[in-house]
């Protein structure tokens, strides 16, 4: 036998009978002519061009690319079970044989109407093929409308793909009623049915229904942000200039994506359809879907399917006139369908030459013969128009390896689309297999009013029911203060300061571009690799909509939260500012810890929040923080637990979309949602302050009237009225409808406070005097940005000056007069650390010689002042109600004297437990203050304090001298539903004896 190089030689056919189908040759190897390796060498760097786009493609990094075969063929047909067993008569192709079974499910029957659709895909598999269902829409635009029916349409589609398998083709139609698909609509149902799809049958790939391959209407569809929900394009058949173009704006508009013929009618005689298929395969298109029933002839699909599986691209350069040949990627054989006749390959690198045989699926081998640098086929078969051959090659040595070389070359990840895109599935997935859970939830709320460490906490426990397409009821059982349990029958009507609910909600599926999306890259949360995905208000966010900024950790391998990190913008009211971070768990259906996986709940049992609040103008801190433990999922006794707590007398609050909600209790025992909430309260205080600057316990007896809405105005109202102490607060906190803050206060005692001087290391005899001090002032305020807050205030005070027994009779008092003040501040809370700076201007009206004679305080330069503070805190919260708190301030001035210099008395702004007020003064102080707060049971709870600060006054003889103090503040219940709260301290280091001791009652009337 002549060599298969010789020049003008014949190729051998294959020796013996003919083989089966699955039958895999291997040629011998054989030394390679130096004049036949370039050839072979240009098609292996042809090859690994294409390997090396393949892999940097987006789409089939995720592993999406429709089937692994090329040209792709398919029969669609009413019947799946029938055309299954038509591919299942006679002979079947290998294992790896790849071809579809397409059919239809529409979706406007009910649920029974729906079918057994596992049982249709598991005909499909067992014959082989890979099912291909096509869902059926019918919702009538517009969808954003239509929500009960489309969900409703969503809910068959999910029982329809359920069990479908990974692989299957999904493929999302829509037939609305007047029969006019617009494309942002279908665009909003394809996100929709595709993460619904995604949840249900995970592994499932996204067909779009078959579009007309018109530019316009294909850049309409991409506009709307689809690419990452489609795993493949279907087209409707069209001629060759048409599918061009359409494919040209295809690849520019989501280039590597597959796109499939959808609709061809299966032709007679059969072998035609690998005409179709391999001329669409050399166009660019990943699958052809035929029209036929189970009548149809099979056998080229089956041939088809057979041979032309694995790693092939086209290769033109292969391809006489009439046929076209694919290279394979392993062995860089060529598998062709042959228009039957003599052909004439230009590639003398191929050694054997075989036709499969459509009725038997037998090799049938076939001679060549070499021509110069080409090699002739004769393919003629009688009464078949088409055949497919298959063409070996030995491929040259080092072909391996510059494959292998390339394919360790992908180093990119997924796109930020495709990440969401994931995430939704598993959401939607979860929110279906979860109906219902009930939970114990526990919300602390901590209080922060201006600087200090002092707060107030309130907490609320009870049971907590969720219900898919309900709103979510709380029932608060307990509610603690500051870590005492309230002892009343019942837990007082609480106003509920929170924030708007957003116009919508990032990382879900909408109509139009509220969000935009972007990757920021990888990080670890726990033992958990995730992707950060960034969110902010999109192109087609309404100005000043309500919406959040911020950033979603997403698990690399389900896909589902670990952490989000959210900041509402747009806020209106008391909120200025709301930022919560919630932190997901995995749990099973009784609420215990398991491992994270697609089969697990993942549910936010843990979340922390900020929220800066303007009340009364003052910057308030409220820290939120929310655990969730006990929860039963999809539980029988939901229904009967939910019962039993509406018919209790405890408080149930309900969340709604114009947020917390009280649930009244009906005479006839029906809880109904109340139509808001009480914006006034009421109460009742009364107790006890003393220190030795009083000749008196100074006793406290009043009551205090607060109004989040005064005369429904908006307008923020507070009076308290103790006999002789009284102050009054107004404020707009959004004047004319602006993030502008405006409002004014009013102080005034009746008792004049005791004012003594310390000189020189020891307090000085007959300068001590009283005061009667009042002040007006007015704020205003505004945010800047987020966390941030700056004010500025005008604050006119009055000082009475008295003589008392002890005052020397050659002392001069200081003249009545007032003070204009003028001040800037500038507040920042984040995460639980806060920053204040303020800086102020003051002049007195009047400032005469005051004093003994000759005193050294007094001069006319004092007559106007600067003030100037800045403080930095923190508080650490821990379980069982503990804090622990750290402060550190700077306060200073300029010009400053004996009646503005800094204090440190209980009513001075730079306080030091145990001090008295108006006694020890500095013009310059640098301080530090730590608390601990713990309970004793739930029945007391005492907290810790120690200040410290390092004062400095040249008046006084204070040189870096060290003043501390310390003291316990408590909280307990009293009678008759009172909360008490105490305060003691006692100076132990510096210039001070004695103590300061602060008990109160505060009563809430309901």
């Amino acid at each position: 036998m002549a060599s298969v190089w010789a020049p003008g030689a014949l190729i051998p056919a294959a020796q013996g009978a003919q083989t089966e189908a699955k039958t895999e040759r291997t040629p011998k190897k054989r030394p390679i002519d130096p004049l036949l390796c370039f050839a072979a060498m240009r098609r292996l760097a042809l090859r690994s061009v294409l390997l090396s786009l393949s892999l940097f493609s987006p789409t089939l990094l995720l592993g999406t690319e429709l089937a692994p075969c090329k040209p792709c063929g398919g029969l669609r047909g009413a019947d799946p079970t029938a055309i299954a067993a038509s591919f299942s008569t006679g002979w079947r192709p290998d294992s790896e044989a790849h071809f579809f079974i397409a059919w239809s499910v529409d979706l406007s029957s009910s649920m029974e109407g729906v079918g057994n659709q596992a049982a249709n895909a598991a005909a499909v598999r067992a014959a082989g093929g890979t099912p291909w269902m096509t869902l059926v829409f019918h919702s009538a635009p517009p969808l954003r409308e239509q929500a009960e029916w489309l969900n409703r349409e969503l809910q068959l589609a999910v029982t329809a793909v359920r069990d479908l398998g990974a692989g299957a083709i999904v493929q999302v139609d829509w037939s609305p009623p007047e029969g006019v698909r617009a494309p942002a609509e279908y665009a909003f149902l394809l996100k929709r049915a595709a993460v619904a799809v995604g949840g249900a049958a995970p592994g499932a790939r996204i067909a779009t229904a078959a579009f007309s391959g018109d530019a316009e209407e294909l850049n309409k569809l991409y506009a709307e942000d689809v690419a990452a929900y489609i795993d493949a394009v279907a087209l409707k058949p069209q001629a060759q200039p048409s599918l061009a173009q359409a494919l040209a704006t295809l690849t520019d508009l989501d280039p590597g994506k597959p796109v499939v013929i959808d609709g061809e009618a299966y032709p007679t005689p059969a072998d035609q359809a690998l005409e179709i298929a391999g001329a669409q395969a050399a166009a660019g298109v990943a699958a052809t879907l035929f029209t036929g029933d189970a009548t149809s002839d099979v056998g080229p699909l089956k041939a088809l399917a057979g041979e032309f599986h694995g790693d092939l691209s086209y290769d033109s350069t292969s391809s006489p006139e009439g046929s076209w040949a694919f290279v394979r990627g392993k062995d860089l054989a060529l598998r062709v369908v042959a228009h039957a006749g003599a052909l004439r390959f230009p590639d003398p690198t191929l050694t054997r030459v075989e036709r499969v045989d459509f009725a038997s699926g037998k090799i049938v081998p076939l001679g060549g013969r070499r021509v110069g640098q080409t090699v002739e086929v004769n393919a003629a078969t009688p009464g078949v128009a088409f055949n497919i051959l298959r063409l070996e090659r030995t491929a040259p040595e080092g072909a391996d390896q510059v494959k292998e070389a390339v394919t360790v070359a992908d180093t990119s990840g997924p796109s930020v689309e495709e990440i969401l895109r994931r995430l939704q599935e598993f959401e939607d997935g979860q929110a279906r297999r979860l109906d219902h859970y009930q939970a114990l939830n526990s919300t602390s709320l901590r209080f922060r009013v201006g600087e200090g460490l002092q707060s107030i906490e309130a907490t609320f426990q009870g049971p907590y029911f969720f219900h898919q397409g309900e709103n979510a009821d709380w029932v608060w059982k307990t509610f603690f203060v500051n870590g005492v349990r309230w002892r009343g029958k019942s837990i007082p009507e609480l106003p509920l300061i929170q924030p708007e609910r957003a116009a919508s909600m990032p990382l879900e599926v909408h109509f139009t571009k509220e969000y935009r999306y972007s990757l920021r890259g990888s990080e670890t949360v726990g033992d958990r690799d995730c992707w950060v995905v960034d969110f902010a208000p999109g192109p087609e966010a309404k100005p000043g909509a309500s919406l959040y900024r911020g950033s979603v950790w997403v698990d690399k391998k389900i896909f589902s939260r670990v952490r989000t990190k959210a900041l509402q913008l747009g806020l209106t009211g008391d909120v200025l500012s709301n930022e919560e971070t919630m932190t997901y768990s995995p749990i099973d259906a009784n609420g215990q810890s398991v491992a994270w996986s697609s089969d697990s709940f993942v549910l936010p049992l843990t979340m922390v929040a900020q929220q800066i609040l303007s009340i009364l103008n003052a910057t308030t801190l409220v820290e939120r923080e929310t655990h969730i433990d006990q929860v039963q999922i999809n539980d029988q006794g939901y229904d009967s637990a939910k019962k039993d707590a509406f018919a209790s007398d405890a408080t149930i609050v309900r969340d709604t979309a114009k947020g917390l909600r009280y649930m009244k209790k009906t005479g006839a025992g029906e809880r109904v949602e109340q139509n808001g909430f009480a914006k006034s309260k009421l109460f009742a205080i009364g107790g006890v302050f003393y220190e030795k600057s009083l000749d008196y316990p100074l006793p406290l007896a009043g009551i205090n009237y607060f109004s989040l809405d005064l005369k429904k105005t908006g307008q923020q109202f507070n009076v308290f009225f103790a006999g002789a102490l009284a102050t009054v607060s107004l404020a707009q906190p959004r004047l004319f409808g602006s993030r502008l803050d405006l409002g004014g206060s009013l102080f005034a005692i009746a008792i004049p406070l005791e004012d003594k001087q310390y000189r020189n290391g020891g307090e000085s005899a007959g300068e001590t005097f009283k005061i009667l001090p009042s002040n007006v002032g007015v704020n205003i305020g505004h945010p800047l940005g987020n966390y941030a807050k700056l004010g500025l205030s005008y604050d006119l005070l009055h000082v009475h000056y008295q003589r008392e027994k002890t005052t020397a009779p050659d002392f001069v008092l200081p003249v009545d007069h007032f003070t204009h003040s003028l001040s800037g501040t500038a507040k920042f809370a984040r995460s639980g650390y806060q920053v204040a700076t303020a800086i102020g201007y003051n002049w007195r009206g009047k400032w005469d010689p005051w004093g003994l004679p000759a005193n050294p305080d007094y001069s006319t330069q004092t007559r106007d002042y600067w003030r100037w503070n800045a403080a930095l805190s923190k508080t650490w919260s821990f379980s069982k109600f503990r804090r622990f708190g750290a402060e550190v301030d700077y306060v200073g001035g300029r010009d400053l004297d004996r009646f503005s210099k800094y204090e440190f008395g209980y009513f001075g702004s730079s306080r030091v437990h145990g001090y008295r007020s108006n006694r020890v003064r500095a013009e310059e102080a640098y301080l530090a203050h730590l608390s601990y707060g713990f309970g004793i049971g739930d029945l007391f709870r005492i907290d810790a304090v120690a200040d410290g600060a390092i004062a400095n006054d040249k008046l006084a003889g204070l040189h870096d001298e060290f003043l501390a103090g310390a003291g316990i503040s408590g909280t307990f219940m009293g009678p008759w539903q009172t909360i008490i709260n105490l305060d003691f301290g006692v100076p132990v280091a510096g210039p001070e004896d004695g103590f300061t001791v602060y008990l109160v009652f505060l009563k809430l009337f309901h």
